[in-house]
């Protein structure tokens, strides 16, 4: 838990408070799964409770209640970022929340505070299927002339949505229109550089499966491999969970989840993508290619690296900072500029 950034949220808000350690007389299985840390204003007591690995939403609020039952203190759940979904949902039963970019639900205190973002970045940031598309090109185009036909194949887009993608792109000055057909402006490599900040953690949702549940929809779905599971597979970082972490879409989601057991307190991870999972060879690429562990079949590595790069982890910010220097390798770039 990072309490300079969170000392440091209060004060511009306000606040004065203090953090310190808590003993808790928890089960183990909470004090492997959370970071904990007690919180000090106007005299009260509150328990700050994070996640060390990102899960369920619904599940990390379960628990939660049942440590806030336990422990007697009023709990507030600590995150990297909200998005505005999850800020929604925890608004709606009125659990209070802290992320690192000064948003906070306070409900103690009377506080609510969501911090806006810039209007124009905002503006410039892609819809998911422009994502979906963006990140497609960089990966499976090989040529500076886009085939459009084998990309709609490739992301199961009809032409006109691609070429609406297109024109969004040629705005930006990423793409080229000539003889009827778009073409690269600019070196992949440029282009995932400048568009880097644009591009959002694919995640939707995250939610918990048994081992019974995750057989039985693995002999109809075609789930890919993702997260830190996802990254030791093509790195050094040891990853020796049991259980595993999967990419599936919202569409792919809503046609399998009514039956799925419910209330489970440890399974496989299936996280819910705002978009389709992309197709990527990672036996292709040698700079992406790690055989002594097995293959795999991985989302690809520009999702892989959104959904990684915010992580806290000294280990897992070691491993991505190497994966975006292999993405650069990738696009034609050693280094990025």
């Amino acid at each position: 838990m990072n309490t300079d950034k969170i000392l440091n949220i209060f004060e511009a808000l306000h606040f004065k408070v203090s953090l310190s350690p808590v003993e808790l007389h928890l089960p183990i299985v909470f004090h492997k799964k959370y970071e904990f840390m007690q919180l000090m204003i106007n005299g009260e007591k509150f328990l700050l409770i994070k996640e060390k690995r990102t899960g369920s939403l619904e599940n990390f609020v379960k628990q939660a209640k049942g440590i806030q039952k336990q422990t007697g203190l009023a709990v507030i759940l600590v995150f990297n970022k909200l998005s505005d979904v999850q800020k929604k949902q925890l608004l709606q039963i009125a659990v209070p929340y802290l992320d690192y970019h000064e948003n906070i639900y306070f409900p103690y205190l009377g506080f609510l505070f969501s911090k806006v973002e810039n209007e124009v970045e905002v503006d410039k940031k892609l819809t998911s299927t422009e994502q979906k598309v963006l990140i497609s090109l960089l990966l499976n185009s090989s040529t500076f002339e886009i085939n459009i036909e084998e990309i709609s194949c490739l992301t199961n887009l009809s032409i006109p949505s691609l070429y609406r993608a297109f024109k969004n792109f040629k705005d930006r000055g990423w793409l080229t229109n000539r003889n009827k057909s778009y073409h690269f402006a600019k070196t992949k490599a440029q282009i995932f550089n400048e568009a880097k900040k644009f591009l959002k953690n694919p995640i939707h949702n995250t939610v918990l499966i048994s081992e019974d549940d995750f057989q039985r929809i693995t002999q109809n779905v075609d789930l890919k491999l993702s997260n830190t599971k996802a990254l030791s597979t093509i790195s050094i970082l040891a990853d020796n969970d049991e259980y595993g972490t999967y990419a599936l879409s919202k569409k792919q989601f809503k046609k399998i989840e009514e039956s799925f057991q419910q209330h489970i307190f440890q399974g496989h991870k299936i996280e819910i993508w705002n978009y389709e999972p992309i197709h990527f060879n990672y036996l292709k690429e040698e700079c992406l290619r790690n055989e002594s562990k097995g293959e795999s079949a991985l989302i690809d590595p520009i999702s892989l690296y959104l959904i990684l790069k915010d992580d806290e982890d000294p280990r897992i910010e070691e491993e991505v900072e190497k994966l975006e220097s292999k993405i650069f390798t990738l696009l034609g770039e050693k280094y990025a500029s």
